[in-house]
Order: C-alpha cells, then structure tokens, then sequence
C-alpha cells in the first residue's frame, strides 16, 4: 500500500465514522448521495497529503512508491480530527472562496 493510499483509506474511514457518530441513517444517505462526500473526502486527502509533504520533506513519487512504508507508523498522528469538525460543524468548505486543486 502506498502512502496517498493509506491516507485515502483513513480518510474514508473517518468521514463514515464522523457521519455514524453524529448523524441519523437518513442523513448518512443523503450525505452520501448529495456530491459533498467526495468533495469533502478529496479536501481530507489533499489536506493530510500537504501536511505529509511539508512534515517529511517528501514529493508525490515518495507517496505513491509501493515500496517505501517507514511513514505509517507516523501517518495516523498527523490525521487532525478537527478537520471533520471544520468540514461539519463550522462549514468551512461552504465557502465559495475555497479552491481545492
């Protein structure tokens, strides 16, 4: 498993962990149908991935190289929860003047 891939996995996980935690069936499958779960999955995956580059000094070539893994043991610290919160709570991504590349 690459780096990028661990993070899209964790990512995953922690939005249906958020939307379990927090919202009624009802909403979990409006959620997921409305569009915002792969905007809001892509800006969890970006946003960790930067966070990764800048930590480790690291380029896309080293997270997507299957063969190098000394990160994973650190990764999951870098998660910050409180980017669920910015997503769900404090609507930060509502904002038209976001842009995500």
């Amino acid at each position: 498993m690459t780096i990028r891939n661990f993070i899209t996995f964790v990512s995953k996980n922690q939005i249906k962990w958020y939307m379990e935690e927090n919202r009624t069936e009802e909403e979990e499958q409006e959620y997921y149908t409305s569009g915002k779960y792969e905007f809001h999955l892509t800006y969890l995956i970006e946003t960790w991935v930067s966070d990764v580059k800048y930590e480790f000094d690291c380029d896309d070539e080293l997270l997507d190289d299957t063969n190098y893994d000394p990160l994973f043991d650190e990764l999951p610290i870098f998660f910050n929860k409180e980017w669920l919160v910015d997503i769900f709570e404090n609507n930060v991504l509502d904002n038209s003047a976001i842009c995500l590349k």
